[in-house]
């Protein structure tokens, strides 16, 4: 009998791919080619970081970003640190922040171990000094060059970082402050000069500490002004800078004499003697050609504690339209009052002003100015200009006319009849018109202060008092039309290293050594004894000592030769089949 043969199938086979198909695939492979395109354009002109470090270690302040947005030449970034440098990632880090802000930031990043050559070559152009260590490795004077063309700025590793406590070795990184402060002096051009007027009883800008005003002598350097004293007071009472005035002092006189006019912003800080008119005059007349002036000025007793000291300021103060009270001022809001005193150290409120834009932004943050003993302010009756207020305190708050007679017998202050109501003003700014044939962008600008704290070091040194130090920079730079002073808060403090001692190192020994092997030992032991245990405990199924399901395997073995023959007999059924 011939074997069937197995039948075909009479469905026909599928036909090839069309034209159209062909096509559609094509343009869809085109299609997505061009999106991909399209998506990678798209993020490179929107590039967007994220910071998860703790503090925000690389997240831009929006001094820094003005800055890198208002740049129009390039920078070139020589990044001089070697590979196992603790700073060279957090420097490589921000420095990407920064150019994903702009493309005109050019980094070189030199190992001076690795490339000597590339090292050479910026060593001779910039005159850096390098040394080897012991180890074979190389250091340099110079952690980080920023240059636009042939004028560099020097960083350190100092300015990178910032040291709190040595014991601890707590370190606080400044590297946004140094790079873009180093920015800054290179991009500037020129050097506007600031101008303390010296002689009439005010400190000297080297004095330091919390009351000084070296620390905003500092600051102006680091922004790139030139800052020096003028000579004045001729005849009149000299000054101890330290404050004992116990004896009449000689005048100081500056090392050599410096010419008003050259001045952008004439400083007056906090006069304790009366001005000789001379002076008086020689600051108008600056003021009314074209120069600004900032005027930090407050309440002065005299030797006998009776009553203040006449300045002799008001012709002064009468070219920004402004007069100073002889009053001592009180806050009595608890919100704005400090807890400690009688409401001489208080928080005025800010208004708006290009000067305190900064400050108006952050109100919400608790960033704001706060002054310690001032007089109040006011309008004078007859100006050139009507001033602008700038702090302000409450409606609560009073000037307390006979203060001398409240302090032989100090208790909680209260207004009385004569004292002046609040709200008063404390700080107030005013634009004069432009002088006939000035080609300057704008008039002069006087700042008036009726407490002298605003400049104290003290703004610069406490984070509590971080908003008066704004303030008193936002002045100064609108005063000399520059840009805002650099701005950018502290980063918090990191450990950066551990501090062993032998007692800790032996202790450290032990742990690793006897007691963590000694607790792993124990704890496997545990475990064994525990297994060794479970295996020995008898099962209730079978009763006493016998094995579980006994005759389960017979019943599964019967089960298996049933279900055998059963197969057999269905298969010879099958072949005897028709």
């Amino acid at each position: 009998m011939a074997e069937e043969r197995p039948a075909r199938d009479p469905s026909p086979a599928p036909p090839g791919t069309s034209l159209g198909e062909k096509l559609s695939v094509s343009v869809g492979i085109i299609a997505a080619m061009v999106l991909a395109v399209l998506v990678n354009l798209l993020v490179a002109r929107h590039y967007k970081r994220w910071d998860w470090t703790q503090g925000g270690l690389y997240t831009l302040s929006d001094a820094t970003i003005a800055t890198l947005r208002s740049l129009e030449e390039p920078i070139r970034v020589y990044v001089l640190l070697s590979e196992g440098d603790p700073l060279t990632l957090s420097v490589r880090h921000l420095l990407d922040a920064y150019r994903a802000e702009t493309s005109r930031i050019e980094v070189e990043v030199t190992d001076p171990d690795r490339r000597p050559a590339e090292f050479l070559a910026v060593q001779q152009r910039y005159g850096v000094v390098a040394g080897k260590t012991e180890d074979g490795r190389i250091v340099t004077d110079a952690a980080i060059i920023v240059a636009r063309g042939d004028r560099p700025h020097f960083l350190t590793a100092s300015d990178l970082v910032e040291v709190e406590d040595e014991d601890d070795l707590r370190a606080r990184p400044r590297l946004e402050q140094a790079l873009t402060g180093a920015i800054r002096s290179v991009v500037r051009s020129e050097r506007p000069m600031v101008c303390f007027a010296t002689g009439h009883g005010e400190k000297s800008v080297e004095v330091g500490g919390a009351d000084g005003l070296a620390a905003l002598k500092d600051r102006l350097h680091k922004n790139n002004y030139e800052v020096v004293e003028l000579g004045g007071g001729r005849g009149a009472h000299g000054h101890d800078d330290h404050g004992h005035d116990d004896e009449p002092a000689a005048p100081k006189e500056p090392a050599a004499e410096v010419d008003l006019g050259r001045c952008r912003v004439l400083v007056l800080a906090e006069p304790s003697h009366p001005v000789p008119p001379r002076d008086v005059a020689r600051y108008r007349a600056f003021i009314e050609e074209g120069g600004s002036a900032l005027l930090a000025l407050g309440p002065v007793p005299d030797e006998s504690d009776q009553r203040y000291v006449d300045l002799g300021l008001s012709g002064l103060l009468a070219v920004a339209g402004v007069e100073l009270r002889s009053d001592f001022v009180f806050e009595l809001d608890p919100k704005l009052r400090s807890t400690q005193g009688f409401g001489e150290t208080f928080s005025p409120i800010v208004r708006p002003h290009p000067i305190t834009e900064g400050l108006v932004r952050a109100a919400d943050q608790g960033l704001g100015p706060v002054l310690t003993v001032a007089s109040s302010l006011a309008p004078a009756k007859t100006g050139p200009v009507a001033p602008a207020p700038l702090l302000v305190t409450s409606d609560k708050a009073f000037g307390m006319v006979d203060f001398f007679g409240w302090a032989r017998d100090p208790s909680e202050p209260k207004p009385r009849d004569g004292d002046h109501p609040g709200p008063l003003t404390v700080a107030y700014a005013a634009e004069l018109p432009k002088a006939a044939g000035s080609s300057a962008a704008h008039g002069p600008r006087v700042v008036v202060i009726s407490s002298p704290s605003a400049l104290y070091g003290a703004n610069w040194q406490s984070p509590e008092l971080r908003g008066t130090a704004v303030f008193v920079e936002s002045a100064l730079s609108w005063l000399a039309a520059s840009p805002p002073m650099l701005d950018i808060p502290d980063k918090p403090a990191v450990t950066a290293g551990l501090r062993l001692s032998e007692d800790s190192l032996a202790g450290i020994f032990r742990y690793v050594v006897v007691y963590m092997p000694l607790a792993a030992a124990l704890f496997g032991l545990a475990v064994y004894l525990s297994r060794r245990s479970s295996e020995r405990r008898p099962d209730g199924k079978g009763g006493p000592g016998a094995p579980a399901d006994r005759g389960a395997p017979a019943d599964r073995g019967a089960r298996g030769t049933r279900g055998t023959l059963n197969a057999r007999e269905d298969g010879a059924g099958r072949e005897g089949a028709p």
